[in-house]
């Protein structure tokens, strides 16, 4: 174990730290903001165990895509470090990709999850299942929570290997495959 370790460690601790406040915090607040009809807090405040379901599952499946965000700005600041020569313009780089990933991927979370409830929506056109949840129908809720989860799924293979292509790594060369 070296220092060196640790510290990317703690580095990627207090990214997470940061990337989960500040994405959980403003994609909750953004749900609520284009759903005003329905008053999610309200609803949890009286008790309506379908409405904590679906949030709970959106907010689960934005975390499960966002996180595909830390190892890219981690091995942006790793590679920052490494470098030999640091200059303003490289960290002011370093610190805008990173962000940059975290924010590509916070975007990605929130389409996956309003194509999600498109999808559900059209796939289900006989049941109302904003009303049905307003109502406490939990049945509904879970098979809603567990299809945002699954798209959710599905959708960070791809928004890892987005930001993972998207890292500066330096050029060592090729090798040629095909001759």
């Amino acid at each position: 174990m070296s220092l060196q370790q640790v510290i990317f460690g703690l580095l990627e601790f207090l990214l997470s730290i940061f990337t989960s406040f500040i994405l959980i915090f403003g994609s909750y607040r953004l749900f609520l903001w284009l759903t005003p009809h329905f008053d999610e807090e309200r609803q949890l405040g009286e008790n309506n165990t379908a409405v904590g379901i679906v949030l709970g599952g959106i907010i689960l499946g934005e975390a499960i895509i966002v996180k595909q965000a830390i190892y890219p700005a981690m091995a942006v600041v790793q590679l920052y470090v490494l470098e030999s020569t640091h200059s303003p313009g490289s960290f002011f780089k370093m610190l805008g990709l990173s962000v940059g990933y975290v924010l590509l991927s916070g975007i990605l979370a929130l389409v996956s999850i309003l194509f999600s409830l498109w999808l559900f929506h059209r796939m289900t056109p006989r049941l109302k299942e904003y009303e049905a949840i307003k109502n406490n129908n939990v049945a509904v809720a879970l098979f809603v929570a567990f299809f945002v989860l699954s798209v959710c799924l599905l959708m960070s293979s791809g928004v890892a290997g987005l930001t993972r292509a998207l890292i500066p790594f330096p050029e060592v060369g090729t090798l040629p495959l095909f001759q």
